[in-house]
């Protein structure tokens, strides 16, 4: 009767007293070992092709996909991505000027482009989003303000709203003189494995000033 290995991991190895089937012990082995090692998929719908009826996922489960590069683990009803995955980053580096006093995306001079991305939740729930820009303003006592907004989805700049956009949470520069920083904060609390979107919008902290921003810079990376 076939056994098991000494680690308790379920491979099936034969006994002298077991009929000799070299295809069936090497099945049994290759098999086993496997679905414990690393698997590699060029994309999540070749996974889901590959793992069905007999060898449906089981939890614990690591696979590689080859078209995103993430690495992911099956926790016996979704997979999901490993904590420390890859960060997500865009810049946008074209200068623009705005006037508006509550956050959003609108300019009144220059060349604004959307800077966002889209993002999965690692097993955490946790990000830690960077948001950087070189910032001035109009008058020495206005403020120009930057800071990430973050919704449900992959579609940036759609979807329900997780965290709004926040002074606390972004950069922000006082005065006419150029001055370039970057701010980081802790996002919590997503679901894993869930699409969401984050975007930079910014505003002047004085109606009738103009807030001028460039070389915008936004990271959102994983956080155990």
């Amino acid at each position: 009767m076939a056994t098991t290995d000494d680690y308790g991991q379920g491979v099936s190895i034969a006994t002298l007293f077991d009929a000799p089937n070299a295809e069936a012990l090497a099945k049994n082995i290759a098999n086993a070992i496997v679905q414990r090692s690393v698997m590699r998929f060029a994309s999540a719908s070749a996974r889901s092709a590959a793992l069905t009826g007999p060898s449906a996922p089981v939890e614990g489960m690591v696979a590689w996909l080859k078209d995103a590069n993430l690495l992911t683990v099956y926790t016996g009803s979704a997979w999901l991505p490993v904590p420390g995955g890859a960060a997500v980053s865009d810049q946008q580096t074209a200068s623009f000027g705005t006037t508006i006093t509550t956050y959003g995306t609108g300019s009144s001079t220059g060349s604004y482009a959307t800077c966002g991305v889209s993002f999965i939740a690692p097993l955490s729930g946790r990000v830690l989003i960077t948001t950087g820009a070189r910032v001035d303003n109009t008058s020495a006592t206005a403020g120009s303000l930057i800071a990430p907004e973050t919704r449900e989805g992959s579609s940036i700049g759609s979807g329900s709203i997780v965290e709004a956009a926040l002074d606390i949470n972004g950069y922000g520069s006082y005065g006419t003189v150029f001055m370039r920083a970057t701010a980081t904060h802790l996002l919590t609390g997503l679901t894993p494995g869930a699409n969401y979107n984050t975007r930079l919008l910014h505003r002047t902290s004085q109606s009738g000033t103009t807030a001028s921003f460039a070389l915008r810079e936004l990271i959102v990376a994983p956080a155990p």
